[in-house]
């Protein structure tokens, strides 16, 4: 999440231009449109100094520049003609207004010392800008690694309500259609003829499936819904790249995750000590009409 939330960072800061970054990027637009892609606002105005010139530099030429190109001392054929002279001096005008700015005059310098944005229809983006294959390959296998989380987060989470949702279908058919245990506490047996499994549910709520090796208790809880940073792409592959390639002469990486179920320990002893009490049975088991499933004694 965190290295998502820095890549949307970054793009948001490119893409969050001022007004004034606008401003600029359009009139530089226009400059180099009319007077040709070289053009700068400093070699219009003849300022050989570049971004270093003095605001009184920037003045003079300003000053100067504005005479020959004022519509009010030239003559024109056509009112085209003087339109166009008059937008050039506009131009010129809001040329002046931003390199006597400070604040704007930085701005400017820094685009053009580090390259201005085109405008791509919805807004200026940096076309000068070309990822090379390691950089793209990171940022997709990033961008994989995110959604390979999300979508393990998504599945644990439905295998989690999956199980719960099972073990209250048997609970209830065990204990009549109620979702209320017996109030002998008894343990109640049931059979699925789908599967051919036996099910046992404590008083307590316990579900349990039995086979040969005894009773086992179906937990939803074994499934860590929250999955850590060790079971993402982003760090399997590189630890498992490291664990075959260096790892066997140096130290390898532990992969192993640590998941500590939501449990009282009081549950997990009942099903050990439920698998060892029918291990160590040699009687015969037998099931009461009340479901209730007891030994006999040992001979």
């Amino acid at each position: 999440m965190k290295v998502l939330f820095i890549i949307l960072l970054i793009f948001g800061l490119v893409s969050a231009w001022s007004a004034d970054d606008y401003e600029i990027f359009k009139l530089n637009d226009k400059v180099r449109q009319v007077l040709g892609s070289d053009v700068t606002f400093y070699n219009w105005l003849n300022l050989p100094n570049g971004p270093k010139s003095t605001a009184l530099e920037i003045k003079k030429s300003y000053r100067k520049l504005s005479k020959t190109l004022h519509p009010d001392k030239l003559s024109f054929n056509s009112n085209a003609a003087r339109k166009k002279a008059e937008e050039k001096y506009a131009m010129l005008s809001s040329v002046n207004n931003i390199l006597r700015d400070i604040s704007r005059k930085e701005r400017y310098d820094y685009f053009l010392d580090k390259g201005f944005p085109t405008w791509k229809g919805t807004g200026y983006l940096y076309s000068k800008f070309r990822p090379g294959l390691l950089l793209t390959v990171l940022v997709v296998y990033i961008l994989v690694s995110i959604l390979h989380y999300f979508a393990l987060k998504i599945n644990r989470r439905q295998s989690f309500k999956r199980i719960a949702d099972y073990k209250n279908q048997i609970k209830s058919q065990a204990w009549g259609g109620s979702i209320v245990p017996p109030s002998d506490g008894s343990d109640r047996k049931l059979f699925n003829e789908v599967n051919n499994t036996s099910f046992v549910v404590k008083g307590s709520g316990d579900v349990y499936v039995e086979n040969d090796d005894g009773l086992h208790l179906i937990d939803e809880y074994d499934i860590n819904v929250n999955p850590t940073f060790k079971d993402t792409l982003i760090f399997k592959i590189p630890a498992g790249l490291y664990n075959l390639t260096l790892g066997k002469v140096l130290t390898p990486v532990d992969t192993a995750v640590t998941y500590k179920k939501p449990h009282s320990k009081p549950q997990e002893e009942d099903q050990e000590v439920e698998q060892v009490k029918k291990k160590k049975s040699k009687g015969k088991k037998m099931e009461l009409p009340n479901g209730k499933v007891v030994y006999s004694r040992k001979k």
